[in-house]
């Protein structure tokens, strides 16, 4: 018998012996425990046994493999919803298990059942799969209830930290710690949970300070994650692979050192900014092993501080250990382009990128060189030699990445349209000349249409309609396409954009354009977003939710959000919350709801979307949110 099927008999044997003291009853009006919604009289009340309770804990004692055992067990919990002993041991395994879908369903019945006598051990996985739901009240209502019935202990005001937590009410989770280190101020469980919130907080120095302080404790609990993230980041930050002498628990006390003079770098006033920097600076330089990227990141902070001569200077002491390193390199590189050494800068990122380059199996990590390397050629390089990055580049990715979306993820930065627009003319260029065949005429001009009718959204958004500026960028680029004699649905939907702004694109011409979209060939991440795009806008969405087209090109989420689009135009509701909430969730947990929000109005109007929300009987406090987002439109 294998040790997880003797471990969960040997659980349900001590439930059957040992806890028979309690049981438990619903009244027949009740909500079933179940979870169906019914009450209890209309459903598992009718139910008829097909085994007696001890029949069952004998076919599960008799049982021998693991899924004879689950299979008794459920079915033990069908039969008799309101016995304990069947339905605990199911928690637990599927807790281990990872199996969260069915924690669920067994936690909520054992919590309706049970109440307050659930174990802690229950109530805290209970309450973070309820958070999961953005089931906020629910989640406080029952550990409070908890919290009423057991008295304060560390578990359960940990529970409680987790909901304000996830409620971004961080004074009310110092609260609750303080509370709880009354209790028991050195308990490992409030310690890590303390480490998660200061990492949660981005408060890097109080998490490392209060890690090495407790570093004896916490060194075997590297299960943990925020314990496996603080250890792994410290080790691979001051190289401890290659410095013997160096142990961890010092190199955590340096670190919390280090990242608290870079923090009181954030905080310098400009007008002594440099002086300042220069003494915070020399006071942790020589902490790091030289040959750390530790080193480097305190080299990066005196490029940062525009402290070009000390720059050079702590260079020149790392240089022996870090000459060969790419990263290295690229300091040096930045370095020298902000002064204006062109040349030199060039030489320096050109040899990063070809270190970088030749790591063995392929082993490309540092992306910001290549990024840099690019931008540089974009800027200032030859058309030979942009080419033959673009080759190397293309010979550094797996078969299934698109080469042109990965150039332009790369050269994307906070001025990313300018720099996206002068590659794509430069490509073409290459592409004319004959020095690059990878790509395609079709795929530049579709990006350069899809940036332009990117500022056209964000006209919309925030001015609700389109820019003179906008319109006009837009209408000449669809002049260079139809020159080229370019064949792309992109085109057509690029027209039928500036159908509403262009007086010359009469209306007659709309189902003219939509079918040149229906009937274009996909070929293309682009291909098929100027097709559902163009649907969406223009044309019956139904077949986007009943066939979903040409779905090969995009990801599942991408396609959730037109089918959730598709729905709310066609008043499929039932379909559309399904979709909504689920986005919904998964966007809070990314802090990305207003993004979500803002891409909703897109294609409604204010009061249309509002008022579908409300038909789906969304939270209150997102349409308040949309109302207040709409308010900050110009």
């Amino acid at each position: 018998m294998d040790k997880r099927l003797k471990g969960l008999k040997q659980s349900i044997a001590k439930r059957r012996e040992k806890d028979t003291v309690r049981s438990y009853s619903v009244g027949r009006n009740d909500t079933c425990p179940c979870g169906s919604g019914k009450k209890f009289k209309k459903c598992c009340d009718q139910n008829k046994p097909k085994k007696s309770i001890e029949e069952y804990f004998e076919a599960i004692k008799k049982a021998e493999k693991e899924e004879a055992v689950l299979d008794l067990l459920k079915e033990a919990v069908n039969d008799y919803p309101l016995e304990h002993r069947f339905l605990l041991p199911l928690i637990v395994y599927s807790l281990q298990n990872n199996n969260y879908q069915e924690s669920e369903k067994y936690l909520r019945h054992a919590w309706q059942l049970m109440g307050t006598d659930l174990d802690e051990a229950f109530i805290s996985p209970l309450v973070n799969i309820i958070l999961e739901k953005e089931e906020m009240e629910q989640a406080e209502d029952i550990v409070r209830q908890a919290l009423e019935a057991k008295g304060a202990n560390i578990p359960l005001l940990i529970a409680l930290a987790e909901i304000y937590k996830k409620a971004q009410d961080f004074q009310k989770v110092n609260d609750i710690i303080a509370r709880a280190m009354k209790i028991e101020a050195e308990n490992l469980q409030l310690i890590i949970f303390r480490l998660e919130t200061l990492m949660d907080l981005d408060d890097v120095v109080s998490a490392l300070s209060l890690f090495a302080k407790y570093y004896e404790q916490l060194k075997d609990y590297k299960h943990m994650r925020v314990i496996s993230f603080l250890s792994n980041f410290v080790e691979e930050r001051f190289n401890i692979a290659k410095n013997k002498g160096l142990k961890l628990p010092q190199a955590l006390n340096q670190a919390a050192e280090i990242f608290n003079v870079f923090q009181r770098l954030d905080n310098l006033k400009i007008n002594d900014k440099k002086t300042k920097a220069k003494k915070l600076l020399s006071q942790i330089k020589d902490l790091p092993p030289k040959n750390s990227q530790m080193a480097l990141d305190i080299l990066a902070r005196y490029l940062a501080a525009e402290l070009y001569i000390d720059f050079a200077d702590f260079a020149d002491d790392l240089a022996v250990k870090q000459q060969k390193n790419p990263a290295f390199l690229r300091l040096l590189f930045v370095a020298d382009y902000q002064q204006g050494k062109i040349k030199a800068a060039e030489q320096k990122i050109k040899t990063a990128f070809e270190i970088e380059k030749s790591k063995k199996n392929n082993q490309f990590k540092n992306w910001q060189i290549a990024a840099d390397y690019l931008r540089f050629l974009v800027e200032h390089g030859q058309k030979d030699d942009l080419a033959d990055f673009i080759n190397q580049f293309d010979s550094l990715l797996s078969k299934t990445d698109n080469l042109l979306a990965s150039l332009m993820m790369l050269i994307e930065n906070k001025e990313a349209r300018n720099h996206q627009k002068e590659l794509l003319r430069s490509i073409l260029k290459l592409i004319e000349l004959g020095l690059i065949e990878q790509i395609s005429k079709k795929d530049i001009y579709n990006n350069r249409l899809f940036i332009s009718l990117a500022a056209l959204d964000g006209d919309e958004t925030i001015y609700e309609q389109g820019r003179e500026l906008t319109t006009k960028s837009l209408k000449e680029l669809i002049q260079e396409v139809e020159k080229s004699e370019i064949k792309t649905p992109a085109l057509s939907y690029a027209k039928l954009r500036l159908l509403k702004y262009q007086s010359e694109l009469k209306q007659a011409r709309k189902k003219k354009l939509i079918d040149a979209v229906k009937n274009a060939k996909v070929e293309s991440y682009f291909d098929t977003i100027a097709y559902y795009e163009t649907i969406l806008r223009f044309a019956d969405p139904a077949p986007i939710l009943t066939e979903i087209p040409h779905g090969k090109y995009l990801d599942d989420q991408y396609l959730d959000f037109y089918r959730l689009i598709a729905a709310l135009k066609l008043k499929y509701y039932e379909i559309a919350k399904e979709l909504f909430q689920r986005q919904l969730r998964r966007e809070s947990k990314r802090n990305k709801v207003m993004n979500f929000l803002v891409r909703l109005l897109r294609y409604f109007e204010q009061e249309t979307l509002i008022s579908h929300l409300k038909t789906m009987e969304v939270d209150q406090v997102v349409i308040n949110y949309l109302k207040k987002l709409a308010q900050k439109r110009v």
